[in-house]
């Protein structure tokens, strides 16, 4: 009997060790705010989950590749996935010990396969829940567009970064 009471104590015990060296996955939401001041068009963004344009929300789990832009903008000619135009790319996660992190930056990539994303009107961001803004893109060079993915050069912008939990995202255009 006491074997068989040790045996059953020591189960009990190794899945509680188990269970704490396992993260607990929290409830976990980001809410994306666009703010279109252009005067035409409508600001959207599609995300990895769902690929459906859609405008300002909250989203309940990651929010993994994120695209923003100002869909039927006056004198350009913005595509799905903001192609034509320039986009705020991002991505809300909570990390959960896994080292995952929220990130943004701004995309005027026009080389092959990449988009054709040019300047065409000036955006800027900044995460609710976390403090840190490149500041605003006002054109297409490093210097006016700042941590900007320009031309063909796909590791050449410096996304902005931020580790907390529940962080969403406030987007203007113009």
């Amino acid at each position: 009997m006491v074997a068989k009471s040790l045996f059953t104590a020591a189960a009990v015990l190794a899945a509680a060790g188990t269970a704490a060296a396992t993260p607990v996955r929290r409830d976990e939401t980001h809410t994306v705010t666009l703010n279109n001041n252009c005067g035409s068009g409508n600001a959207v963004f599609l995300y990895a989950g769902d690929a459906t344009a859609q405008g300002s929300t909250t989203i309940t789990g990651p929010l993994d590749g994120g695209v923003a832009w100002v869909d039927g903008y006056a004198g350009a000619d913005c595509l799905a996935s903001g192609v034509n135009c320039g986009i705020v790319e991002f991505t809300l996660t909570n990390s959960e010990g896994a080292g995952d992190q929220n990130s943004a930056d701004y995309s005027l990539l026009t080389g092959d396969g990449l988009g054709n994303h040019q300047y065409t009107y000036p955006m800027t961001f900044s995460f609710d829940g976390c403090s840190g803004a490149p500041g605003q893109c006002t054109g297409d060079s490093a210097a006016a567009c700042p941590g900007a993915y320009l031309g063909s050069a796909t590791t050449g912008g410096a996304p902005t970064q931020c580790l907390a939990d529940n962080v969403g995202i406030t987007i203007t255009f113009c």
